[in-house]
């Protein structure tokens, strides 16, 4: 099964859908993505603004269902049920300055709110805007590093750091160039997985600076697990 997640950074849906053709991806969660004409199966989207929300999409034996949404939940953190040849629960982000829980403020307190969730294997992916770099202008409970320790306790690893055996704040390979520049480089984007799967890995990749540069500020994350022994 491959998972990826990418920020498109706007544009029409049925370009940014094609653009992710060439990673196959089985599941696949776009963040500021428009509207597509319709919603099924295998495509929904969430948003209050037609031109830019967020899109999941499955391909080929998997179908996906939007889970009811909790009360006060900070926004685009959205639940989904996935169903095929390997059964999970995928929430999909993209981490937006909520006045009152801005950026990973908002995913931890959705994780929180979502604990139930996590009996099931689940997959937590998406652009989260956050970092262990920026661990102290948070609140004691309100980080990155936090964040991380509240999924480990939950039964996730994060699928770049586990394969790649980089630590959080260290990552070699961007996911989000600012303002476009590859000189600006950070690792923003994260697919969590249930613990259980990491032995399964075969594949996790950043898409390069030069392949995606006139797409997005943003490249694909690509995850790969084995459906076998899973």
């Amino acid at each position: 099964m491959r998972l990826v997640t990418w920020n498109c950074c706007r544009g029409p849906y049925l370009k940014n859908a094609a653009l992710l053709e060439v990673l196959g991806p089985d599941i696949a969660v776009l963040q500021e993505c428009a509207k597509p004409t319709a919603e099924t199966d295998q495509c929904l989207w969430f948003g209050d603004n037609s031109r830019q929300g967020i899109a999941v999409l499955a391909n080929g034996l998997y179908r996906i269902r939007a889970l009811a949404a909790a009360a006060d939940v900070p926004p685009y953190v959205i639940p989904i049920e996935v169903t095929g040849p390997m059964n999970f629960i995928l929430i999909a982000i993209w981490s937006k300055a909520d006045k009152d829980n801005p950026y990973v403020e908002g995913v931890i307190r959705a994780v929180e709110i979502y604990r139930n969730l996590f009996k099931y294997p689940t997959v937590l992916a998406g652009d989260l805007n956050s970092n262990a770099i920026w661990d102290a202008g948070h609140a004691t409970g309100k980080s990155h590093s936090h964040l991380v320790g509240i999924l480990s306790d939950l039964g996730l690893v994060s699928s770049y750091h586990h394969f790649h055996r980089e630590a959080h704040g260290k990552e070699k390979q961007a996911t989000y160039y600012f303002q476009w520049k590859e000189e600006r480089p950070f690792h923003l984007d994260y697919c969590f997985i249930p613990a259980k799967w990491a032995a399964n890995l075969r594949r996790v990749e950043v898409g390069s600076y030069s392949d995606w540069k006139e797409s997005s500020d943003h490249r694909p994350l690509l995850v790969e697990v084995a459906e076998d022994g899973v």
